[in-house]
């Protein structure tokens, strides 16, 4: 009878960038962006994130959003953003990896 014995360590999960801070828990004052400033349409975000650019661009050109929400399997989180005009958030997916945008609904 033969046994076989193989020693190995558990594979090392890939790393999870922190959740950005949000509106409310940013302890600076807001810098002015695209988005803020009116200066960027609806259109031109939707053409922007169908880009699937990085979440650091993302908060560049958005701001920091109202609420951020991350899956149990911590997959991904959906940064969200309040519209007043429509009374609605649109959100933002972004993969806790490769830090790019997986989807977004933009209205």
């Amino acid at each position: 009878m033969v046994f076989f014995y193989a020693c190995s360590s558990a594979p090392k999960p890939l790393p999870v960038t922190p959740a950005p801070l949000t509106k409310k828990t940013s302890l600076e004052p807001q810098e002015e962006t695209l988005y803020s400033a009116g200066l960027i349409t609806d259109y031109e975000i939707w053409e922007f994130l169908r880009e699937k650019p990085r979440e650091n661009d993302v908060l560049e050109t958005l701001g920091l959003p109202d609420s951020v929400w991350v899956d149990d399997n911590t997959d991904f989180r959906v940064l969200y953003y309040f519209v007043p005009d429509i009374q609605d958030y649109n959100s933002v997916e972004v993969d806790q990896r490769t830090g790019r945008v997986l989807g977004f609904e933009w209205d």
